[in-house]
């Protein structure tokens, strides 16, 4: 298996502590790929995603970040790629690159000015990028070119300890566009997933980039012309360290705030409920892009024949493709319901809901309608078919029940979300995937709903959110009274620059495998994904194969075994 490796003495657990539920969800698609923002509207829940700032989104260009963001219901919020240049600038009027000196902080301010940095030539690629001191700790201040010849310059600077990043883009006489960015695999290219945040601002607004919780690397700020207009800028970037706050010690175990109980384990999850005194043997790993299900030690649990049969799990998010190949095996039928009829044999207030229901649309139809194919994404990482092509799912032989809450674009309806949680809970869902949430406010209705599950015997996961923030947002934020909240690491044990931490009150809080999760799409597609939403389903199909280990589990005895049993070691927030 992957170095990530189990031990018996940090398996954690918090007792969970009352706390009123509250109103707001989320999946929002931001496919940002070059720049291109879909649109993004908040009228109550959505999936998560990053984009947190109307007049300074923080935005992943490169990463399909798949999870929701809500507001308050009846709000509307916009995101879209709409950039226009006003005004009319000659070349000649614009000052040409800086030139050199040797770099050298004020005395007072320890600020660093462009006259002060000795760069030769513009660095126009990763490779090329003029290295800068004085971000970590301090603040420097930069005025340069782009345009004409010239459309792109990168800065190169290094912080050793976690940082709050702030950087700023003004002085300009025409638009251009700034990112923060990680090279983390060292090949001098942008890839996918490296962009951790940019601003594309429309005409000579200043772009501001805000990034919490920046760990410690190598970076590199990238600024662009727009369509090759020339404009000087002004670039002001700093990087404030944050002071190392100690692990919880409460009664039950040691809780960190970045990463809460660790990295859920299966292995040890199954092997502890089925009163094992020692872990099943270790199998080769899957590789590529079945990483995941080595880093949370699934394979070992399907060698003890333990694959989720009879448990089902409800999606609730943009529906699932139910005609998927490699799911369709996999989806929950309800068998008190006589298809086509038109009455609702089973008396559940649903007419035909056959294979789950459409709370958006208000049909039995829960076709995944999004474009990105969150909530398919989602149902593959739970529950695909364990055959000779496409995925796996953490538990293959699970059912999965589409419940469609959340609409294509933009935002969903507090009230569908509720009804969509209380909908698989009284068709028998045992556990419940919530791979959406909202950052500003609670809902009731929604919190209320969670209850209701939880006490029908529905466990129920939650997203912690996208937006790099130290506490998970809502609802994922009760973890401490209800259900799990869900934190996304990289392959390597690194928490996701974006995604929220567990915060310093303590929660049933795990973090799971969510970057470049590779799964299944709609129309008999696969696709890579970005997100606590993908965190979550990894935790689902967990809970999915402890239940189908002992079915007589209770939800809040499942959360024990499995933040009791997740493991702490190679984790780094």
């Amino acid at each position: 298996m992957l170095d990530i490796k189990t031990n018996p003495n940090d398996r954690l657990y918090l007792n969970q502590q009352p706390n009123d539920l509250a109103t707001s969800i989320f999946p929002t698609n931001s496919d940002l790929l070059n720049g291109a923002i879909e649109p993004l509207n908040i009228p109550g829940y959505s999936a998560e995603s990053s984009l947190t700032n109307p007049a300074a989104s923080s935005i992943d260009q490169q990463t399909q970040i798949a999870d929701f963001i809500v507001a308050h219901a009846g709000d509307h919020l916009s995101f879209s790629a709409s950039d226009r240049v006003t005004g009319d600038v000659a070349d000649s009027q614009l000052k040409p690159q800086s030139e050199s000196a040797i770099a050298n902080a004020d005395p007072l301010t320890g600020t660093l000015s462009a006259s002060q940095l000795n760069f030769a030539d513009p660095g126009n690629s990763l490779s090329t990028a003029r290295n800068v001191v004085g971000v970590e700790n301090g603040s420097i201040n930069l005025t340069d070119f782009v345009g004409t010849g010239d459309r792109d310059d990168f800065y190169r600077f290094d912080i050793n300890t976690k940082s709050n990043f702030n950087l700023r883009l003004d002085g300009l006489t025409r638009d251009a566009n700034v990112r923060l960015i990680h090279d983390r695999n060292r090949n001098g290219g942008v890839d996918r997933g490296e962009t951790i945040a940019s601003s594309i601002e429309i005409g000579t607004i200043p772009d501001v980039i805000n990034v919490p919780n920046l760990v410690p690397g190598t970076y590199y700020v990238q600024v662009s012309s727009f369509f090759n207009n020339s404009t000087n800028y002004n670039l002001n970037c700093s990087a404030i360290s944050i002071p190392v706050v100690p692990d919880i010690t409460t009664t039950n175990g040691v809780y960190n705030t970045n990463y809460g109980y660790g990295l859920v384990n299966a292995n040890a999850a199954v092997s502890h409920t089925l009163n094992r005194s020692s872990l099943f043997p270790d199998i080769p790993d899957l590789g590529g892009n079945k990483w995941a299900l080595d880093v949370i030690n699934a394979p070992e649990v399907w060698n003890q024949n333990i694959t989720g049969n009879g448990i089902v799990v409800a999606v609730v998010d943009t529906g699932v493709d139910y005609t998927h190949p490699d799911l369709d095996g996999n989806i929950w039928q309800n068998t008190d319901e006589i298809a086509g009829n038109g009455i609702d044999d089973d008396r559940n207030g649903y007419i035909d809901d056959i294979r789950g229901w459409d709370f958006v649309a208000s049909d039995n139809n829960p076709m995944d309608m999004d474009f990105h194919g969150h909530g398919t994404h989602i149902a593959g990482a739970i529950a695909a078919e364990r055959n000779n092509f496409g995925i796996t799912g953490v538990a293959p032989n699970a059912k999965i029940m589409p419940v469609r809450v959340l609409p294509a674009f933009g935002g969903g309806s507090g009230n569908n979300i509720a009804a969509g949680i209380r909908y698989a809970a009284d068709n028998g869902a045992n556990v419940i995937n919530l791979s959406l949430g909202s950052e500003f406010v609670p809902s009731n209705v929604v919190n209320n709903a969670i209850e209701y599950a939880n006490n029908k015997g529905s466990v129920v996961v939650m997203a912690a959110g996208n937006s790099g923030v130290d506490q998970p947002d809502y609802p994922a934020r009760n973890a401490d009274s209800l259900g799990i909240a869900v934190g996304s690491i990289d392959i390597n044990g690194r928490m996701a620059d974006t995604s929220n931490r567990a915060g310093s009150t303590p929660l049933d809080y795990l973090v799971a495998p969510g970057v470049d999760i590779y799964s299944t799409t709609p129309y008999s597609s696969y696709d890579t994904l970005t997100g606590t939403s993908m965190a979550t389903p990894q935790v689902a199909g967990v809970a999915a194969l402890v239940l189908n280990a002992n079915p007589t589990l209770t939800p809040a005895q499942v959360e024990n075994i499995l933040t009791t049993t997740a493991n702490r070691n190679g984790l780094t927030g």
